[in-house]
């Protein structure tokens, strides 16, 4: 099967794949040690505080069986800013340059906080080459992350050519003493594909259904189709 990666070389901000991926894992493996503590084409993502994830300024939801390629260059760290809700600031770059120092961030309204993001593309269903950037600064979000990020520098490390994970996106949750339940992403690594879209076989469990509680939350909303 055939992945839809290789528009990745049109974005901004995009990381070159050096021809020793050993470099992308040392590189990577630094941030992902920060994470454990876009490009402007991208398509902003999140979840939801009801465990949903959607995407661009309508919040569409993701399809219920949705999978994605991640760009295993694609990562990024950084920081944004929120004051009041509303995020006043933001400094990202690629995984592969050093966190931001908390010194150098410009004095802006609002209290800095580490954030993490993911860029993706969908594979097949209605929103078939759609490229997203997953964003989030939550704790849950950060060690999602980081647990993406720590498979894919284990693929390399481990001499295998074929980097990029195809995730399916789930949740998972908690119950926090003062705020009740609170969501948490989970990125379900499916399969893995090479930078030329050669999908290797499925190595992973069948993709499990969103728990039922996410159900009782809130009713589930009806898919916005987009105009064609």
């Amino acid at each position: 099967m055939k992945v839809k990666l290789k528009e990745y070389s049109k974005m901004e901000n995009k990381v070159a794949v050096p021809a020793d991926l050993a470099n992308i894992a040392a590189a990577l493996q630094q941030s992902q040690t920060s994470a454990s503590e876009g490009s402007s084409g991208d398509l902003y993502a999140k979840m939801t505080k009801f465990g949903e994830f959607v995407y661009g300024s309508d919040n569409t939801e993701f399809e219920p069986d949705a999978k994605l390629a991640v760009n295993p260059t694609g990562f990024q760290h950084g920081f944004i800013c929120w004051d009041d809700g509303s995020p006043t600031g933001e400094v990202m770059v690629p995984a592969t340059q050093p966190l931001p120092a908390e010194s150098d961030l410009p004095a802006v309204e609002g209290k800095w906080s580490k954030a993490v993001a993911i860029q993706a593309r969908f594979q097949g269903g209605e929103d078939d080459g759609i490229q997203i950037l997953f964003k989030t600064n939550s704790v849950g979000g950060r060690k999602a992350y980081a647990a993406l990020l720590q498979e894919v520098i284990g693929r390399i490390q481990a001499g295998n050519t074929d980097c990029v994970p195809i995730i399916h996106c789930a949740n998972d949750s908690y119950e926090h003493t003062k705020y009740g339940k609170i969501f948490v992403p989970v990125f379900n690594v499916v399969s893995w594909a090479d930078m030329d879209g050669n999908e290797a076989e499925a190595e992973a469990p069948a993709i499990e259904e969103a728990p039922e509680e996410a159900a009782e939350e809130e009713a589930p909303r009806r898919r916005r189709r987009k105009a064609s």
